[in-house]
């Protein structure tokens, strides 16, 4: 059976586009997961920020983008872009958060390109992917 795609854009292939997604709540992260991968990304899925990390360390190529929750018990989503952009600094990465306020991540040393504040529509996380990537 196949899905439907999301994305209203068939222009905007991006199957080989890899995206890391790190939520410790794995019903959000399953979610997360699905929308991208309905958006015609391939992503994966981590509940551990830590196996995350790992992986990406060790990843060839690395993936394109990482998606991040911010509050998360054994690392923070901030924690982990900075760790990740310590590996690769260009790496383009989109914090997401229901507790806190886009201006209290702009003070962060390691910055995430974009904050998506939750709740969020699959349509804002897809256009916003897009967009960072697209940057």
């Amino acid at each position: 059976m196949s899905h439907p795609k999301i994305d209203d854009d068939p222009g905007r292939a991006r199957k080989a586009v890899l995206v890391y997604v790190v939520d410790d709540e794995p019903m959000v992260g399953d979610v997360v997961h699905a929308i991208l991968n309905l958006g015609g990304y391939e992503s994966v899925f981590f509940a551990d920020p830590n196996a995350a990390f790992k992986a990406f360390s060790e990843a060839h190529p690395k993936p394109a983008l990482l998606l991040t929750d911010f509050q998360m018990p054994q690392m923070t989503g901030r924690e982990l872009i900075h760790h990740c952009k310590k590996v690769e600094p260009g790496l383009k990465t989109i914090l997401y958060s229901g507790n806190v306020q886009e201006e209290t991540v702009a003070f962060y040393p390691a910055r995430p390109d974009r904050f998506l504040r939750k709740p969020f529509t699959p349509k804002t996380l897809i256009d916003l992917v897009h967009a960072v990537l697209a940057a």
